[in-house]
């Protein structure tokens, strides 16, 4: 079994919570994710991903907005008040975002974001 990345899982576990807070603790999405995220096996992930997948548009965006807003919030309060373990600032996230929605038009929904790695790479 191919190793399941660290940075993955704590992307599925950041999604895990949010689709639990979105959809509740006992939705089968919320649960087929919940199984992929404690055991890291291939099917299971697989799983996961095709029950995601078969949430509406509108759902599956609105929970890739509030994971990422998580996964900021995560980082934010791990690096405050620590010295920066990585090369990276982390302070000032959304900079780059920002200048790139003014230099076009104004979304009228909001901007798509793209799932995460495990959901759109294909089972080997």
């Amino acid at each position: 079994m191919a190793s399941f990345e660290t940075t993955d899982r704590r992307a599925l576990g950041i999604l895990s919570d949010t689709v639990a807070e979105k959809l509740g603790p006992s939705d089968k999405v919320t649960r087929e994710i919940r199984r992929a995220y404690t055991s890291g096996k291939q099917i299971d992930r697989f799983m996961a991903r095709a029950a995601f997948d078969a949430l509406p548009g509108w759902q599956r965006t609105d929970i890739g907005s509030a994971a990422e807003h998580l996964a900021h919030a995560i980082i934010r309060e791990a690096l405050q008040g620590e010295p920066f373990q990585t090369e990276r600032d982390w302070r000032d996230m959304d900079a780059p975002q920002r200048r790139v929605r003014s230099a076009r038009k104004p979304d009228v929904g909001g901007d798509l974001q793209a799932p995460p790695r495990f959901l759109t790479r294909a089972p080997r």
